[in-house]
């Protein structure tokens, strides 16, 4: 099914603007259940103030395993055993983790929690007394704890186990929405495999999808959890935001018309959409943390879009917002990938440089120096996906080999090997 996005943005805006509400005193957020304070605390992320859930979770996790058994405690317990994983999944997005860099304490505990949330899901799914919402809901935490273990495999380069985790998830988010179509965050889930494995391709396509395009139908999926107010919304915001930019750079769509809802016209307007929903949700007016200072990732995506936008101006700005974000954070005691604060400031460079206006010599000497860095395996923008590195990576590389011909530079040999991608 085609979805119309003007259509899509409208309803939502109206869907926003209709929802007056204001955040819990901290003595009802004590009173709320698992289901109520998700929500919170993915927002709560999204200005990275976690250490307050990470605490409210645990208590009530330490709470529940002291409590008499029960269907309905395993349940709970499941759910918040989940919102620990999710903040922690946060967390290693916050810290830029890739295969090459993360904490190994966090990536521990992480695993951890995911598996505990699948012991009870399982325990749940195998008790006679459970109800058909129950048992939905089970199916539905089962399916996001695999599928964030197929997320976090895949980042270490486990490919064979990330392609099972990501088959069990596939199939217990569909159980989940089969038994209740109101678990919206099912769709969230299936949205992001159904358009993950269609954009990666390869085998794992081949085995989960019969190699199948559905990219379309991953966005759908995503736009409709959207639309229904996944309590994932602030993530399900960001990942199609991040989708309809990766499709810009996608190869396969270079020659769409532009009424296609794949082509770079429409994907851009999608991009900017969502983009612009993200800072007037979040980020206008005044937040609720006195410790913030900006969003590091909704950064680098306007940082990405303003470089396909071929504004190096506003792409520079956000560049720098990125890296200044990141030192905060430093400061704050995140530990943060220091490849990532290294790629930003290629990225800032990279837009100085074609912003230049003196030509000269110098110039193209400078310019090529960074062609070179691109060359040796230097990148703008850290991704473990080689496909989509190396798309990226091409964005930028043919922005620079444009600024020598403009610059009547003249290219010159490689002196160093491109990285393998």
């Amino acid at each position: 099914m085609k979805t119309n996005f003007t259509f899509f943005c409208i309803a939502f805006v109206l869907l926003v603007s209709a929802e007056v509400s204001s955040r819990p005193l901290s003595s009802d957020i004590d009173k709320l259940t698992a289901d109520e304070m998700a929500p919170l605390a993915l927002e709560d992320s999204m200005y990275y103030h976690s250490d307050e859930w990470f605490a409210r979770f645990q208590g009530e996790i330490n709470r529940l395993e002291s409590a008499t058994p029960s269907t309905e405690n395993r349940v709970e317990l499941m759910k918040y055993y989940f919102n620990y994983t999710g903040l922690l999944g946060e967390l290693t997005h916050t810290l830029a983790f890739t295969s090459k860099y993360q904490d190994t304490k966090i990536a521990a505990k992480f695993i951890f929690y995911s598996n505990r949330v699948k012991d009870l899901a399982h325990e749940v799914l195998d008790d006679d007394s459970k109800s058909i919402e129950q048992e939905a809901e089970a199916d539905l935490f089962l399916g996001a704890a695999e599928g964030y273990i197929g997320i976090f495999e895949y980042g270490q380069g486990n490919l064979l186990q990330a392609l099972i985790n990501g088959f069990q998830a596939d199939n217990h988010l569909e159980k989940a929405l089969l038994l209740n179509p109101n678990l919206v965050d099912g769709y969230f889930g299936l949205g992001m495999y159904r358009y993950g494995n269609s954009r990666l391709g390869g085998i794992s396509n081949f085995i989960m999808q019969g190699g199948r395009d559905l990219r379309q139908v991953g966005l759908n999926h995503i736009e409709h959890a959207i639309l229904k107010k996944a309590s994932s919304l602030p993530l399900a915001l960001k990942t199609l935001a991040w989708f309809y930019i990766s499709e810009q750079i996608n190869p396969e769509n270079k020659n769409l018309p532009s009424e296609h809802p794949l082509s770079q016209h429409k994907t851009r307007q999608n991009a900017w959409a969502l983009l612009i929903e993200l800072e007037n949700r979040y980020f206008k007016g005044p937040v609720p943390h006195s410790h913030f200072n900006g969003n590091k990732e909704i950064a680098m995506m306007k940082a990405l879009q303003y470089v396909l936008d071929k504004d190096y101006t506003k792409a520079g700005i956000e560049f720098e917002k990125v890296l200044t974000i990141s030192q905060h954070l430093k400061k704050r005691g995140f530990e943060i990938n220091p490849q990532l604060i290294s790629s930003v400031e290629a990225g800032i460079k990279f837009c100085d440089l074609m912003l230049w206006e003196k030509q000269d010599n110098s110039s193209c000497l400078k310019v090529q120096e960074q062609i070179d860095f691109l060359k040796s395996g230097g990148s703008m923008v850290e991704y473990d996906s080689k496909k989509i590195r190396r798309e990226l990576h091409a964005v930028f590389s043919e922005a620079l080999q444009q600024l020598t011909q403009k610059m009547n530079c003249g290219a010159g040999p490689a002196t160093t090997k491109s990285e393998p991608f």
